[in-house]
């Protein structure tokens, strides 16, 4: 690499080499509106598609003159369609001159121009479709595209089954709550016909409860009257046996004259009143005895209308 040497008075020498003053040329050319690319040798282009780097001095040769501490560019670009090229090529040698003069100091002979290609695209894109750079730029370029596609495809599949998966959360939400309104509804129709027949039930037993109870009333009263009926006839009976005992013993003393009851006669009317008593008691006692049973019939019928409707009432409970 050549390099261009020197001397500034009682300063020392000042050594530039031939590659800062091609990236110089490069960067400047690569700011006129109209230049598509930088022309080179195929390696050079190689280079930029492996690393991805841009070789700003690719297509700038550089001529020193150490007796005139000048140099001479020689620069290889492609032009953009749509654009006059010897404007472009007049902007590319005054731009590049001025550029390397102001950071070098050196002086620019000349800056010769060479349109080695026309670009028909906007971008600036090296060789796509010629050759082993374009092929693995385009192989790269379309991996990266199919990764793209597959993510958009896999995040738009995502989104879609997360979508259908809210729809069908909140599908099932509505058929349950809808269900569970239909059973509690169903149940309450359920419990208000429990209601109505437990309550129906209710005023069955109680009339025949009723019912029950006036029949074993209605018995107790017969019972007692029958009861009274007996004593009085048993009460009747003693008083006629006493007053024909009493008879007979007045009838025995007017035929006899004696005045005085005789031993035999008073035990006879002792008997006889102690029979008539007995009578009574008896009377009574079966009387008191129909009436027990008459109760007990009238209990045992209330307490089976009873337990009739509490089975009745368990029966509509259970449907």
């Amino acid at each position: 690499m050549a390099n261009l040497e020197y001397t500034l008075a009682e300063s020392g020498t000042i050594h530039i080499a031939e590659d800062v003053i091609q990236t110089i040329a490069g960067v400047a050319m690569s700011e006129i509106e109209g230049v598509a690319k930088m022309a080179g040798s195929t390696m050079s282009g190689l280079a930029e598609q492996i690393t991805g780097r841009r070789n700003l001095t690719r297509g700038v040769r550089v001529e020193f003159s150490n007796e005139a501490q000048s140099c001479t560019l020689t620069v290889q670009v492609v032009m953009r369609y749509g654009y006059r090229i010897p404007d472009v090529a007049s902007q590319i040698q005054e731009h590049v001159q001025t550029s390397v003069e102001r950071y070098t100091g050196l002086r620019v002979s000349a800056v010769n121009v060479h349109v080695v290609g026309l670009s028909l695209r906007d971008e600036d894109e090296e060789g796509e479709g010629f050759g082993l750079p374009g092929k693995v730029s385009n192989l790269i370029q379309q991996g990266s595209d199919l990764v793209k596609q597959g993510y958009d495809t896999a995040k738009s599949k995502v989104q879609s089954a997360t979508q259908a998966a809210k729809e069908k959360t909140a599908d099932v939400v509505d058929t349950a709550k809808e269900k569970t309104q239909q059973a509690m509804e169903a149940a309450a129709e359920k419990a208000q016909q429990g209601l109505e027949a437990v309550k129906e039930t209710a005023q069955s037993a109680y009339d025949a409860t009723k019912d029950a109870a006036q029949r074993g009333a209605s018995a107790v009263r017969d019972a007692a009257s029958q009861a009274a009926d007996a004593a009085r006839n048993a009460v009747d009976k003693a008083a006629d046996a006493t007053q024909s005992a009493v008879g007979h013993a007045a009838d025995k003393v007017n035929t006899t004259g004696n005045t005085a009851a005789t031993p035999e006669q008073v035990d006879s009317a002792k008997q006889t009143v102690k029979e008539g008593v007995d009578a009574a008691k008896d009377a009574v006692q079966r009387g008191l005895e129909q009436a027990k049973q008459a109760v007990e019939r009238g209990t045992d019928a209330a307490k089976d209308a009873a337990d009739r409707a509490a089975d009745k009432a368990k029966d509509q409970m259970n449907k």
